[in-house]
């Protein structure tokens, strides 16, 4: 007999499981412990997800799909170049910073071997949104003709000092402080 699953129990696993992943990184998540957690069997668990590598991907391939989609509706075609690499970075510092543990958990996905079981499709179109972006803006000499690779880490880097000034209250999630940071970032890249 198949069991159903529950939308609630599965969202209360994958919230318990960002918390872990938050506090103790992947090592930190073992399926008895994260049952105990949620006050469900360990078989319940099973249903929902057939190991941890399982659990890990799913979640990983849910948070980058919804948001690269987010991401990418904060962009119009009719705004400047300038202005749609804005929106996107000002929509992934407010991520950081509202959305903390799951910007962890996609940040950690990342730099491990999962992201590679990650499907493809799916990483294919987090890259491709800022790939386009970049292309488009070296095809119009708007930024400069280095690899996307370059590009992306520095803004990446200045998006993270970003959140970590404002996490620190050294700065606000303000529209002054935001322009004033991506005035930065903006000026490391254009040409």
């Amino acid at each position: 007999m198949v069991r159903v699953k529950d939308e609630t129990k599965r969202l209360a696993i994958v919230e318990s499981t960002l918390d872990i992943v938050f506090e103790k990184g992947f090592a930190g998540v073992k399926m008895a412990t994260l049952a105990k957690k949620i006050g469900i069997s360990v078989s319940t668990l099973y249903v929902y997800y057939k190991n941890k590598e399982d659990l890990i991907i799913s979640i990983a391939t849910e948070l980058i799909e919804r948001e690269t989609k987010r991401s990418s509706n904060s962009i119009t075609a009719d705004l400047p170049f300038k202005l749609k690499i804005k929106a996107i970075w000002v929509y992934w510092v407010n991520f950081s910073i509202n959305h903390s543990k799951e910007m962890n958990f996609i940040t950690q996905v990342k730099k491990s071997p999962y992201y590679d079981k990650v499907p493809e499709a799916v990483r294919e179109t987090k890259s491709r949104l800022g790939t386009d972006l970049f292309e488009l803006g070296k095809k119009e000499g708007l930024i400069k003709n280095v690899s996307n690779e370059i590009l992306e880490s520095t803004m990446g880097a200045i998006l993270l000092e970003t959140v970590n000034l404002i996490i620190d209250k050294k700065l606000k999630l303000n529209k002054k402080d935001i322009d004033l940071m991506f005035s930065f970032a903006w000026d490391a890249i254009k040409s």
